[in-house]
C-alpha cells in the first residue's frame, strides 16, 4: 500500500487495493494467513485527516453528551467502523462502503482512543462516601447514561431530557466535576466541625 505525505500529523490519503465495502465482502474469502495480514494492516491505519471531503476534528471534546453515548454503544453495533463514521461525520452506508479501507479503521481507531480519554475523565469524578453509605449500598444508584441525563435535567430546570443530549459532553462534565467537588468540600468541613466537637 502506497501512502502519501501526513497533513498535520495524520495521512492526507492512502493508496489501499481495497474500498470497505470491498474488503468486508474479501475478507472472509481470503485464507486464514492472508486475513491476519490484513487486518495487521487495518489494525495500524492512521486517523485521515479527511473523510469524504469533510475535515476530520483533531478530537471529540466538542461533540454533544448524544454524540457520546451512542458512540458508547457503537462497540456493539453490527459495523462498528461504519457507526462511528456515521454518528461523527454524518455520512451514509453507500459513502462509507466507497472509502478506502484504510481510512475506514484509522478513523475508528481515533474514536475508540478519544473515547478511551473521555472515559478516563469522567471516572476520575469520585464522591468520597462514608462507610455507612457505602455499607447501604449508595453505588447501586448509579444508573449510568439515563442517571447522567437525568441529574442534569433536574439540575438545569429542564423537562425533556432528550434535550439534554444535545448539550456538550463538556459541559456536562464540568457540572459533575463542580458538585462532586463541592459536595466532598462540604463532607470534608462537616467531618471537620464532627471532630471538634468531640474534643470539647
Amino acid at each position: 500500500m502506497k501512502k502519501r505525505k501526513k497533513h498535520n500529523g495524520r495521512r492526507k490519503s492512502t493508496r489501499a487495493r481495497y474500498t470497505y465495502g470491498e474488503f468486508l465482502i474479501l475478507l472472509p474469502c481470503c485464507t486464514k494467513e492472508h486475513q491476519e495480514e490484513l487486518m495487521a494492516t487495518v489494525n495500524k491505519a492512521k486517523c485521515p485527516a479527511f473523510v469524504c471531503g469533510k475535515e476530520v476534528p483533531k478530537d471529540l471534546f466538542s461533540i454533544s453528551y448524544g454524540m457520546l453515548d451512542e458512540l458508547h454503544d457503537a462497540s456493539s453495533a453490527q459495523d462498528p467502523a461504519a457507526e462511528c463514521l456515521r454518528i461523527i461525520m454524518g455520512l451514509k452506508p453507500a459513502e462509507i462502503y466507497q472509502l478506502n479501507a484504510c481510512d475506514v479503521f484509522g478513523f475508528m481507531h481515533f474514536c475508540r482512543e478519544q473515547i478511551e480519554k473521555i472515559n478516563k475523565l469522567f471516572a476520575s469524578l469520585k464522591v468520597n462516601y462514608s462507610s455507612e453509605e457505602l455499607a447501604a449500598g449508595v453505588k447501586d444508584l448509579e444508573f449510568g447514561s439515563f442517571g447522567v441525563l437525568d441529574w442534569y435535567a433536574k439540575r438545569m430546570g429542564i423537562t425533556n431530557q432528550n434535550e439534554v443530549r444535545d448539550v456538550a459532553w463538556v459541559r456536562i462534565y464540568n457540572c459533575m466535576k463542580n458538585d462532586i467537588d463541592q459536595n466532598n468540600y462540604e463532607r470534608r468541613l462537616h467531618k471537620q466541625y464532627m471532630n471538634q466537637s468531640k474534643r470539647k
